[in-house]
């Protein structure tokens, strides 16, 4: 074979090669062209699908980690409470509100005429605002109900609530509202020298000889 031949036949396979890589290479360049997307030039949609894919399996499994944390420490945080209310309930009444249900050294009760001070103290007896937890004298003592045996008994004597919760032998009559007022009712003693407290104790030596008299 000459020269000429060898250089025709040589163009006409570089000819044949050309018209088909172009088309080829024609369409791998728009692929990539149109591939355009919010993650930048060059990725193909079969990439762009498989990051998609990739991002969203990392970003679900950050929020799972995320709410598990989440979950844990809200768990814990609930445990401790339960604990802190725990331990509240098993310390009981405080030294504190044991020594403001005792009468002062220096008391002086409130004077005044006795029928009045006995009707305002049977109007405070059903008054639920004197408590922090809607309960009021009346709610245990409705219709002279709710009274140990020893309610008949002179005061000051011996009261099973108040041996038990506050450590006291004997109480007076007015000691036994103030510590009523502290228990259920979940209140601070009234002041010392308050008409209320004077009220309150002048009403319940009535109630005292209604119990009697049964």
């Amino acid at each position: 074979m000459n020269t000429d031949n060898h250089r025709k036949e040589l163009l006409q396979k570089l000819s044949r090669n050309f018209m088909i890589s172009v088309p080829v290479m024609t369409v791998v360049a728009m692929a990539g062209a149109t591939a355009v997307s919010d993650h930048g030039p060059g990725l193909i949609p079969s990439a762009e699908a498989g990051q998609g894919e990739a991002e969203g399996e990392a970003h679900s499994e950050a929020e799972g980690e995320a709410e598990g944390k989440s979950e844990g420490e809200g768990e814990g945080e609930g445990e401790a409470q339960g604990e802190g209310e725990a331990e509240g309930e098993g310390e009981g009444i405080s030294e504190k509100m044991k020594a403001a249900v005792q009468r002062p050294s220096d008391y002086q009760p409130h004077e005044g005429d006795a029928r009045a001070l006995a009707e305002k103290g049977k109007a405070l007896f059903s008054d639920t605002s004197l408590s922090t937890n809607g309960l009021s004298c009346q709610t245990c003592h409705a219709n002279g109900a709710g009274y140990a045996d020893t309610f008949s008994k002179d005061y000051p004597h011996s009261v099973e609530m108040a041996k038990t919760d506050f450590g006291l032998d004997q109480v007076t009559l007015d000691e036994m509202v103030q510590v009523c007022m502290v228990a259920p009712m979940a209140a601070q003693p009234l002041e010392w020298d308050s008409e209320e407290l004077a009220a309150l104790t002048e009403y319940m030596r009535v109630e005292q000889e209604n119990f009697r008299q049964r």
